[in-house]
């Protein structure tokens, strides 16, 4: 059962993680494109990606997180801690902050155009908040494989 669960969790790690690096690397495609469409397009398609495919891997991931620490672990563990702060960051951010902004920047296009600066002000600061993201994604990812104690 422990297998199971742990291959859920890197399953879903490599989804979340992995579907980030991915649209951090199009969103600077993107940005630099000559095609006014994209930039529109490319909100629209992170908000669905967010909402239906990293928010449902976050939170399996985290569940099965808890049933491996509970099996093995303990949460008083400094890796375990911070990793659970720093997923329970990035949950927030998303649901709370990146995945309604989104929606908002989708709007600004649709009624100022392709072109709305201020659809893509808006854009250009949620793809810094998503890498700001990533980066404490790869701290997550080295707590998980390096174990720190304190002592």
């Amino acid at each position: 059962m422990y297998e199971l669960v742990k291959y859920i969790h890197i399953l879903c790690a490599v989804i979340w993680v992995g579907g980030a690096v991915y649209s951090q690397v199009l969103a600077v495609r993107v940005t630099a494109s000559t095609d006014p469409m994209d930039l529109p397009k490319l909100g629209r398609n992170v908000e669905w990606i967010g909402t239906r495919v990293f928010l449902p891997s976050s939170i399996l991931l985290f569940i099965a997180g808890l049933i491996l620490t509970i099996q093995r672990w303990e949460f008083q563990q400094l890796w375990i801690s911070v990793a659970i702060v720093l997923w329970l960051t990035s949950a927030l951010t998303g649901s709370l902050y990146l995945g309604p902004k989104s929606k908002v920047a989708a709007g600004l296009f649709e009624t100022e155009g392709p072109s709305s600066v201020s659809g893509r002000a808006l854009l250009n600061r949620l793809f810094l908040i998503s890498r700001i993201e990533l980066v404490l994604f790869l701290i997550t990812i080295a707590l998980m494989v390096f174990k720190p104690t304190l002592g």
